[in-house]
């Protein structure tokens, strides 16, 4: 028969299992594990559980009850039970936190955890209102001295879901050996991690640093930070960044917004403000910020113009739909068998004649490429990506001789990919596969060079270039292969 410790080491594994599963963690293990691995796996999934960190408070707090058991089952069993403690040689690091229940307390008694440490955060969850916020503040700066605070702050922020929360880092004058009943606040048992939820650990070697990064966590306007009716942060406390004008200060390295940035905890504006305040790894941390910038507003661009051109096109009022035209059905076919190589499709219409409109109509998803009087292909074709695009349409190409020069390029040759380079010299080369890529160029009458669909070897010749020239709207009369028809 299973003993009460093995029913809740097994509820506790049970229970790890199905939340790392919804919360996508990969743990290896089993009832059989040993209970240093159930306690890192706990570890793990909490991380992911925390609101703080984007989960539900509900599960953390089903995570928190499961663990909680176990541990108190841990302590009753023979040789597993009787207090942990720190090292306290002046320099202990990290926020020791163990369940502690007193011997002979009848079952279901609710653990206390006891903290040795040099500072801790704790964590409330169901924060109320402003005014409750008010009241929190003037009960922690009313037990400073009771407490044996040296640095305190604290901060209130939005849960992932519903409801607040706020956080409160204290650094002791001492070593300080208490229970997070000591803290309690209105009914409100905190949390105390053993970690600053930066997911580093306090160093025993850098413990003041380590205490600085907590504070700074607590100090920074992160998502989700609550703001007063007259736009003040609900930000309190004793120990500041070193660019305020707090008494108390300290250095703020540049890896910490940045790792608060890189976990979504910050947005791009306040970042960039940190970045430069801390006067810390500035250039190469810049780079990488735009870097992200350049791609996070290509992105923004890309869907903008996917959604306003999905709101013109269901627009009757602004949006006719195409006919389809026989020819350009039969040139699509083509390209889904295989061949040796495959022609151009030339659509030569008068300006503002609909033609680029109609090209890319004969697609679910191309990527159009500016060409006008450019003789290389645009940097934009970098952006080819055969699993979204399924065509592409050069568009306004003012000179033929940009498909005599290259036609080695828009053949889609089985045997070899396009080479492109940005330098004469290729140094930044890069290449792309057209096989079976159906390729478009749009053209109108301003279009030098036309003469080459008549006298040129390459672009006269019907199997490389199959022309639709149309004198008005695409689709609302046929066609000719001429431009003289």
């Amino acid at each position: 028969m299973a003993s009460e410790l093995d029913k809740a080491k097994r509820a506790l594994v049970s229970l790890l299992k199905v939340l790392a599963l919804a919360y996508k963690c990969l743990l290896q293990l089993t009832r059989e594990s040993s209970d240093k691995d159930v306690a890192s796996a706990y570890r793990t999934v909490s991380r992911k559980t925390h609101p703080d960190k984007g989960g539900k408070a509900a599960d953390q707090k089903r995570l928190n009850g499961a663990h909680d058991n176990w541990r108190r089952e841990v302590q009753k069993a023979p040789g597993k039970g009787g207090k942990r403690t720190a090292k306290n040689n002046g320099d202990s690091g990290g926020v020791v936190v163990a369940p502690l229940v007193p011997r002979g307390s009848p079952s279901g008694t609710r653990a206390e955890y006891r903290i040795n440490s040099e500072g801790v955060l704790l964590t409330y969850q169901g924060f109320g209102d402003l005014v409750q916020w008010s009241r929190f503040l003037r009960f922690v700066g009313g037990r400073v001295r009771k407490w044996r605070v040296k640095h305190w702050g604290a901060t209130l922020e939005s849960n992932a879901g519903e409801g607040n929360h706020a956080h409160l880092m204290l650094q002791f004058t001492s070593c300080r050996d208490c229970t997070v009943k000591t803290f309690c606040f209105e009914g409100l048992r905190p949390n105390a991690q053993t970690n600053d939820l930066l997911g580093e650990g306090f160093c025993r070697k850098r413990l003041q640093t380590s205490l600085g990064r907590c504070f700074f966590y607590v100090w920074a306007n992160k998502v989700g930070t609550v703001r007063q009716p007259s736009g003040e942060l609900c930000v309190a406390g004793t120990y500041e960044p070193a660019w305020t004008q707090a008494k108390c200060r300290y250095e703020v390295k540049g890896a910490w917004p940045e790792k608060l940035w890189k976990a979504y905890k910050l947005d791009s504006d306040q970042y960039y403000e940190y970045l430069h305040l801390c006067r810390d790894g500035v250039p190469h941390r810049k780079r990488n910020f735009e870097a992200y910038e350049a791609w996070a507003e290509s992105r923004a661009l890309e869907k903008e113009v996917v959604d306003r051109t999905k709101r013109i096109r269901s627009n009757p009022r602004l949006y006719k739909p195409f006919a389809k035209v026989p020819e350009a059905e039969q040139w699509l076919e083509l390209c889904q068998h295989d061949a040796l190589r495959y022609p151009v499709l030339l659509v030569h219409a008068p300006s503002r004649g609909f033609k680029t409109e109609w090209a890319q109509s004969l697609f679910k998803n191309p990527l159009v490429l500016k060409v006008g009087t450019l003789t290389q292909f645009p940097e934009g074709v970098r952006r080819l990506d055969r699993k979204r695009h399924d065509g592409l349409v050069l568009d306004d190409v003012r000179d033929l001789e940009f498909l005599s020069d290259h036609q080695e390029k828009l053949q889609g040759k089985y045997s070899w990919v396009v080479e492109f380079a940005t330098t004469p010299s290729g140094q930044y080369a890069f290449q792309k596969d057209f096989f079976r890529l159906p390729v478009v160029v749009t053209v109108n009458n301003s279009t030098k060079n036309l003469s080459f669909l008549s006298s040129h070897d390459f672009v006269a010749n019907r199997d490389n270039v199959r022309v639709l020239s149309f004198k008005g709207r695409p689709g609302e009369a046929p066609p000719s292969d001429s431009l003289g028809a």
